[in-house]
């Protein structure tokens, strides 16, 4: 990075970077991708799972970005069928209105809606199921007043696994790509244009210039900060953080064998209760957030809400904050349009951003359009480098036909899964292996403290840690999987 002169750089490893850098590098810019943590560190391993057209959006008539999600729903299911599989989702109805996310006949016209547009692409069509077939689905649902369901068709997704076998796909067309590697600055020409970047690199200290003709901002929530260190002002109020919670379960706990729809007890919203890599995740809520963007986690009150819901509607459950295997934070850069509107009203689109100097930001967006997103950004840029650089045509977006990793998967050892993440997938802490690459502080909990001092190990044979240096990689595990996975009620 330090020795070359680069078409593009990229700041920031979540899924929009990653997009970014497969779609740039597959059309044969010269890409670099920085990220100051590990890939998917931040908002992309923190997400409800789903590949989905969003069925509430409806509700505010944002069709365009519905049948846009839709659409690339089907591509990754093509893409990448071993990280992105169809799933059956439940609504349960009841004779109680109180006890419905909205009218039966309302949910069933936002259904056909959903089914029309997702149109040729569509995974299957709903249906109206009984209150037999309802509970054979879900055993544990409250019986009273349950008269039967909707059933519809969506995706789920192991979220940071996506992230990081596409960046490896970036990398395989020639993207360079670094995780603990920080933006501290900007350089500028003489027009006060951007030319390139100062980064730090966090394992070693080791500081360098990287020289590139677009900058472009995929920092989520931390778009302004980038922003402002390119103005060297605090002037960017791009980003209206929103923060969502989860809860993972055991499967033994909470019994479901599709994904359903629980609505919430204290807005008009609903919680997914989702099956996922043998556990069960619940969320999200959707509220202002203004704390520290660093590490967000989910605090009690939110806590109790996802469980009040949850036991409402499987009051037979009982479910105790003892019973919750892991919870975790995101946060959603949603647009700051300096409205009123709740920020689940707020549209999930993205906003492209182009500053004077040069530096191209995106707000907004959403899991599953990532790869339209990139799109669109990247061409902005080759309009750029055509105009500005005097670059000859380039090629347009090739990303919905290529394969993203590897298809055929194999079940490795716990060994052979953390030589895999250090030699091939560029892990260089305990936790990136065990937030990121294996799912274990989510699925496992507390349990993946017992994992911790083998993978430790086998990571300090292969990056040449010794005792001390394995004893504080530990121990900053133990810490990052207090703060941000563990529950304290």
């Amino acid at each position: 990075m330090a020795r070359e002169q680069f078409d593009l750089l990229i700041i920031g490893g979540g899924i929009t970077g990653a997009g970014l850098a497969l779609d740039a590098a597959s059309r044969g810019l010269k890409v670099a991708l920085v990220e100051k943590r590990d890939f998917a560190s931040g908002t992309s391993s923190r997400s409800t799972k789903l590949i989905h057209g969003g069925l509430r959006y409806l509700e505010h008539f944002d069709f365009k970005l519905v049948r846009e999600a839709l659409r690339e729903r089907a591509i990754l299911l093509k893409l990448a069928p071993h990280l992105v599989e169809s799933l059956s989702f439940l609504i349960p109805i009841y004779s109680d209105k109180r006890k419905n996310y909205d009218r039966p006949l309302k949910i069933r016209a936002g259904l056909w809606l959903y089914d029309l547009l997702a149109g040729t692409r569509n995974l299957g069509k709903h249906k109206r199921i009984s209150r037999e077939e309802t509970l054979r689905f879900a055993p544990q649902l409250d019986e009273s007043g349950l008269t039967g369901g909707f059933v519809y068709y969506d995706g789920v997704t192991n979220d940071s696994r996506l992230v990081i076998e596409i960046m490896k796909t970036a990398n395989e067309h020639g993207a360079a790509i670094a995780n603990y590697t920080r933006v501290g600055g900007f350089h500028t020409n003489e027009s006060g244009t951007l030319t390139g970047a100062h980064l730090r690199d966090e394992i070693t200290g080791g500081e360098f210039d990287i020289k590139a003709h677009i900058s472009i901002n995929a920092t989520g929530v931390w778009l302004d900060n980038v922003a402002n260190l390119a103005t060297r002002a605090d002037q960017n109020k791009r980003i209206r953080p929103s923060k969502g919670i989860h809860l993972v379960v055991g499967s033994e706990r909470l019994k479901v064998s599709c994904a359903l729809l629980i609505p919430s007890l204290r807005e008009h919203r609903f919680y997914f209760v989702v099956p996922w890599q043998g556990a069960v995740v619940i969320g999200t809520t959707d509220t202002d957030y203004s704390g520290n963007i660093e590490a967000p986690r989910a605090n009690n009150d939110e806590v109790k809400e996802i469980l009040d819901a949850i036991n409402a509607f499987f009051p037979s459950l009982k479910l105790l904050p003892s019973d919750i295997i892991s919870a975790f934070a995101g946060l959603r850069p949603l647009i700051n349009s300096h409205n009123q509107k709740a920020s689940k009203d707020v549209s999930r689109s993205e906003e492209i951003y182009e500053d004077q100097n040069g530096l191209i930001s995106i707000a907004g967006g959403k899991l599953t359009t990532y790869r339209s997103i990139a799109k669109r950004t990247i061409d902005l840029a080759a309009r750029k480098l055509t105009e500005k650089f005097g670059y000859a045509t380039i090629p347009e977006s090739g990303t919905s036909e290529i394969m993203i990793g590897e298809t055929n998967h194999k079940q490795p050892s716990l060994d052979e899964e953390v030589i895999q993440a250090v030699r091939f997938e560029m892990a260089l802490t305990v936790a990136d292996v065990l937030c990121r690459r294996r799912r274990s502080a989510l699925i496992d909990g507390k349990q993946s403290l017992d994992q911790a001092e083998s993978v430790a190990q086998i990571m300090g044979s292969e990056l040449g840690w010794n005792e001390e240096a394995k004893k504080q990689k530990l121990e900053a595990y133990r810490r990052e999987f207090d703060l941000e996975y563990a529950v304290r009620l």
